[in-house]
């Protein structure tokens, strides 16, 4: 089989179907592996995923080179003679324009700052590069999404090529691979001239959009992720309905939206103190009820709608008014508590009283919480307490 000419995913990277010929189909594993005479299908290779479809009606799960033979992994085997394959294209055109973005981008850094690509991820959602820097400034990241912008409306072609090892030291590559004989080079005319195995657009302007997403630290380098061409548009359609969303929540336009938002959350954040400051007050004055009414200790309260944290802060007035044992009921909770100077100890009544009845909980010696599936535990619990704190 001829390494490169029924690699037809390279010399027609925009071929969606062909008929040929199966050579071979062998058991592999749980699956099957088939060998064609020409083949559309891209393996895993260079930072790119495989390329996926069907042979024959049969969905394509994997394809792999080893030993410079592609092999096609299958579920169900092939009966070897002429078959039909049909390309997924939507994930390749979508591979291409994440591959040749990323080549655009790794360009215009090392031209525009210096910054060397490391390493490159294309997944599922999104692509990543990490670059040879520790700080990567916001007005860089706009400057270098604006460049590569501007050389995709210009439609620069895409050029792919095999050069001889003897031709190398003629080329201005961007990056040189330690690979012996022949080299396919991917060149953006005018911009980049890669070693890539990957399969590429043939001009920048199919590329249709870029955007840079974030950046953060990796490893003392910055890693970028980004989006190209229908990712990119897909992205900017999700974002902008969801502004245009709020926008209309909020009654503004969406460039008044952050303004908007900020005002919100801080009148949120004033509310939450002042329902903080109302519920401290409430408590306080339960606390001073139950303390009152001249109940023998522990203390008994009932809070049916509260919170844990409801709990605590009744708990904590109660016993800022004097020196109590105090159990605050609440759902399928139990909170206690106390302040007596005796050898009390919270945390080890839940493990002795409450974990045999199937509560689930625990504490220190002045507070501990248990939490009973069933309301029989809880209220065998709460009568074995009542005799404990007396």
């Amino acid at each position: 089989m001829n390494a490169i000419s029924d690699k037809l995913y390279y010399s027609d990277p925009w071929l969606q179907k062909v008929n040929t010929v199966a050579l071979s189909c062998e058991p592999a594993g749980e699956n099957y592996e088939a060998v064609l005479r020409e083949t559309i299908f891209y393996p895993t290779g260079g930072g790119q995923p495989h390329d996926l479809g069907s042979i024959n009606g049969v969905p394509l799960l994997d394809v792999i080179l080893r030993e410079d033979e592609v092999y096609h992994v299958l579920s169900s085997p092939i009966t070897p003679g002429p078959v039909e394959c049909v390309l997924d294209w939507d994930r390749r055109l979508d591979h291409m324009q994440q591959h040749t973005g990323q080549h655009l981008l790794s360009a215009v850094l090392l031209k525009e700052y210096g910054y060397a690509t490391e390493s490159f991820h294309l997944g599922a959602e999104y692509s990543s590069i990490d670059i040879s820097t520790s700080s990567f400034p916001v007005d860089e990241q706009t400057r270098v999404e604006e460049v590569v912008n501007s050389i995709i409306f210009q439609n620069v072609p895409i050029h792919i090529y095999w050069a001889a090892q003897a031709e190398l030291d003629k080329l201005p590559l961007r990056k040189v691979p330690d690979l012996e004989g022949d080299l396919r080079i991917v060149e953006i005319s005018g911009w980049d001239l890669s070693p890539c195995s990957g399969t590429h657009l043939s001009s920048t302007g199919q590329l249709s959009l870029f955007k840079l997403l974030r950046t953060e630290n990796y490893k003392g380098m910055i890693r970028v992720y980004f989006l190209c061409g229908t990712r990119a548009f897909r992205d900017y359609q999700s974002k902008h309905a969801i502004c245009s969303e709020l926008g209309a929540i909020l009654s503004v336009p969406i460039a008044e939206l952050p303004t908007r938002t900020e005002q919100e959350l801080n009148t949120k954040r004033e509310l939450e103190r002042e329902i903080a400051e109302l519920k401290t007050r409430v408590m306080e004055l339960h606390a001073q009820t139950l303390v009152s009414s001249g109940g023998e200790s522990p203390l008994v309260a009932e809070l049916p709608t509260g919170s844990l944290e409801d709990a605590k802060l009744l708990a904590n007035s109660v016993l800022n008014l004097g020196t109590f044992s105090v159990v605050v009921k609440l759902q399928n909770h139990l909170f206690l508590a106390h302040n007596r100077s005796d050898s009390l100890h919270c945390g080890q009544l839940v493990k002795e009283l409450a974990l045999p009845l199937g509560g689930r909980g625990g504490g220190s010696p002045s507070s501990a919480q248990v939490f009973f599936p069933e309301q029989e535990g809880k209220e065998e619990f709460f009568r074995l307490l009542l005799e404990e704190l007396k």
